[in-house]
């Protein structure tokens, strides 16, 4: 006699919901908080995968593929790294957080992940909200800043991209909203995100909102026409906006700046000198083994071999750019995976109509954001920007058995 099963359906629909709740509030918490909603997302979406023998919606993902391989060749390549194996380890740990986005995207409700994408607008907008407040000596002492307003290193780098995403998803709302009041409302949400997002003394969100706003009008599903004529106007606002911000402005002319006084000599102190030189350095590293690279782990410790100890750059962990330090690490083939991986899920995205638009947002930022900063080596970046791509992947999935997954979408 086959015994009940304890969990139904309903209960991990639930569960998934306000887990992914959770996830969306996480983002601007504590790296802490970040990896046990990710983790609790990934735990119940496998057993709600599970549930029912749904583990064909898995394969499903578009993205489930190219990740489980290019993990898998960055784990092989710890056959030749001159790594000890708890470096080994920690590394593959960080990017085997990857395998967990087609899981969660799999299992979780696209009710739940509408509602995830809205909280994570409504905490954006929480954020921008304190970015206002702290010019003006209005916010008490608080661990919460340490977070946010008072967040340092890279996890500020990140907050000032998810800021980037927030103004982007909340105008995207405002274009699904059918009434005048709920569409004003996404809009001012938008202007309050994006107030804050310039700021915030970080150019990365200011960089990528731009890329954001001109990938949805180019894939928007409307007339080509109205198509450049809406990434006419996402160029004349950006143009305005560089017009009118006196901080946006200084930002940018202080990054020009460093480049032009660039000198290749490992005593530069400026920020874009340091990521030009790691640059510099690692594209040697790279042609020395461009097919299967030095092995996962390695860079840091080549990296300190060829860097003058004493420096600011000599503590450098990765060369600020994930292509580079893939390719540094695994080779050609890793970089290629990465590549495939990307454009898998922006082609799902493409298809999807209005509903792939955040997904194509998010996929957008990752592949610039890649460029300057390690967003899958480095938890800080990667695990708010697959919380979100999971819950955009989540929002658009459509199967080929009504539409339903094990988790009761």
């Amino acid at each position: 006699m086959r015994l009940p099963n304890p969990v139904t359906d309903d209960q991990l629909r639930r569960w998934l919901s306000w887990v992914a709740i959770a996830m969306s509030w996480a983002i601007y918490l504590p790296l802490g908080a970040k990896y046990a909603t990710w983790l609790l997302a990934a735990t119940l979406s496998v057993i709600a995968l599970t549930h029912r023998d749904g583990r064909v919606y898995f394969w499903r993902e578009h993205v489930a593929l190219p990740a489980l391989l290019l993990v898998g060749w960055l784990g092989l390549s710890g056959l030749w790294s001159p790594a000890p194996y708890p470096l080994l380890a920690a590394h593959l740990g960080h990017y085997a957080l990857l395998l967990a986005m087609p899981l969660v995207a799999a299992a979780m409700p696209a009710p739940a992940a509408a509602a995830a994408l809205r909280h994570f607008c409504a905490a954006s907008g929480v954020v921008g909200l304190l970015l206002l407040m702290e010019p003006l000596s209005l916010l008490p002492p608080s661990v919460l800043l340490h977070s946010t307003v008072d967040a340092e290193g890279n996890q500020r780098i990140a907050n000032s991209l998810m800021l980037a995403l927030g103004v982007a998803l909340s105008l995207w709302h405002a274009t699904q909203a059918r009434q005048f009041k709920p569409r004003l409302a996404w809009v001012g949400l938008a202007a309050l995100i994006g107030l804050g997002l310039a700021l915030q003394d970080r150019r990365t969100g200011l960089l990528t909102l731009p890329l954001i706003l001109l990938a949805w009008s180019l894939a928007a599903p409307i007339a080509l026409w109205r198509r450049f004529v809406l990434a006419l106007l996402v160029g004349m606002s950006a143009v305005g906006a560089w017009q009118v911000s006196d901080n946006v402005r200084a930002r940018f002319d202080e990054g020009l700046r460093e480049l032009r006084q660039y000198q290749s000599t490992d005593h530069v102190a400026n920020s874009w000198g340091q990521r030009m030189r790691m640059v510099e350095v690692t594209g040697e590293m790279v042609a020395e083994a461009p097919f299967i690279g030095h092995g996962l782990a390695s860079w840091r410790l080549l990296w300190r071999q060829r860097v003058q100890a004493g420096t600011q750059l000599h503590d450098e962990t990765t060369p600020h750019n994930e292509y580079l330090l893939l390719a540094q690490q695994a080779g050609l083939p890793a970089v290629l995976l990465l590549l495939w991986l990307m454009a898998a899920a922006a082609h799902a995205a493409w298809q999807s109509g209005h509903a792939g638009i955040p997904s194509l947002m998010i996929w957008t930022s990752i592949a610039a954001a890649a460029l300057g900063n390690a967003v899958l080596r480095d938890a800080k970046f990667s695990l708010p920007l697959l919380m979100v791509a999971a819950c955009c992947a989540a929002l658009h999935r459509v199967t080929s058995q009504g539409g339903r997954t094990p988790a009761g979408r």
